[in-house]
């Protein structure tokens, strides 16, 4: 599997392993960004109000910024795996009644087993 990865991103162009670092570099530092934004204001409405201490600022800032990705990026991956979820399983109906199959057998990620068995349940093939 690790060899097979490797071949896999070997055969990619050196192009687009350019375009996969300045796309990561771009959607990590406007995401730093926002995070950061979002941490000072509320920094400095604590320290105004005397709720914490200004030396204390930057420890309260990174704490703010930690809770925002603990509470956001489950909540975000949630929704991208519920949509995937939902277009996987619209392909598979459309399939089966493509080709008018009783039975099929669909391989799918572990990540999505479930959601997709879940609407099977719910709607039907």
């Amino acid at each position: 599997v690790v060899g097979g990865m490797f071949l896999h991103g070997a055969s990619f162009p050196l192009k687009t392993w350019i375009a996969f670092l300045i796309a990561g570099f771009c959607a990590s530092t406007v995401t730093n960004k926002i995070l950061e934004l979002l941490g000072y204001g509320a920094t400095k409405a604590a320290v105004s109000s005397g709720a914490i201490k200004p030396e204390d600022e930057n420890v309260v800032q990174a704490y703010i910024m930690l809770l925002v990705e603990m509470y956001m990026l489950p909540q975000i991956y949630d929704a991208v795996a519920a949509s995937r979820d939902e277009a996987m399983y619209q392909s598979i109906v459309a399939k089966s009644r493509k080709m008018k199959a009783r039975r099929m057998v669909v391989v799918v990620g572990a990540g999505h087993a479930n959601g997709i068995l879940q609407r099977a349940r719910n709607f039907g093939l």
